[in-house]
């Protein structure tokens, strides 16, 4: 990989234009930006933060280089070129005063009616929350929708639901315990993150760049290492 990037060492301008879906970024893509600016400090970076079905629409149409989205690569258009950068991990949050906080687990079962606040159709969570619980048979039915994921936390915090989030996005709030997690009994999520491209485009050497200085890069950060793809850890 590092060979890679050295061959694309002397691009020294152009643009990239790219979208991301909520999770990667706001939580992900800010430090791995900064020091992509730092090595490639003459590349233009265009970002729109889309959900994961908005995405594939504009790539799908030509209105970006690459996009990055959350959940089963399998679903995706055969028309896309997919490539696996990183896992998240989604967590069950409640506030401190929930009747699940002091609970070692809670059973899918609770999980099924009216007691999570969601994202909107069309989230890469959303979907992936959606297809695990199915695969136990375990049809949800939200609480209530919300399309942003600051929203969604906040009304947690103050209690009005639980709700399943990225690890990424409440770092802050687990640390200062404004938020805890609790524990699934018999299920773990932890869906691809996917840098995605229509197969048939050609990219500039810039955005080339990017997408191959994006792997390393979480591997390489001490705060997002632990979603690596693991034979990226390192190098």
């Amino acid at each position: 990989m590092e060979e890679a990037l050295e061959a694309l060492r002397d691009v020294e301008s152009g643009e990239v234009t790219l979208a991301a879906n909520t999770t990667a970024g706001v939580y992900l893509l800010p430090p791995i930006v900064a020091r992509f600016r730092m090595r490639y400090p003459q590349i233009n970076l265009h970002i729109a933060i889309l959900n994961s079905h908005e995405i594939v629409e504009e790539i799908m149409n030509w209105n970006l280089d690459f996009g990055l989205v959350e959940g089963d690569a399998s679903t995706l258009p055969a028309a896309l070129d997919v490539q696996l950068f990183a896992y998240d991990e989604l967590i069950l949050v409640v506030a401190p005063g929930h009747a699940w906080s002091s609970l070692p687990s809670v059973e899918l079962e609770t999980l099924r009616e009216g007691v999570l606040l969601m994202r909107e159709q069309g989230s890469g969570i959303r979907e992936v929350v959606e297809h695990s619980l199915l695969q136990h048979n375990i049809v949800v039915q939200p609480l209530f929708t919300l399309t942003d994921n600051e929203a969604i936390k906040q009304m947690v915090i103050s209690g009005v639901g639980a709700a399943i989030v990225s690890w990424l996005s409440v770092q802050r709030e687990l640390a200062n315990h404004d938020l805890v997690q609790v524990r699934i009994a018999g299920l773990e999520l932890r869906p691809q993150l996917s840098l995605i491209q229509r197969a048939d485009k050609q990219l500039s050497r810039a955005a080339q760049a990017f997408c191959t200085f994006l792997r390393p890069a979480v591997a390489e950060d001490s705060v997002l290492q632990q979603l690596a793809v693991p034979d990226a850890q390192g190098k």
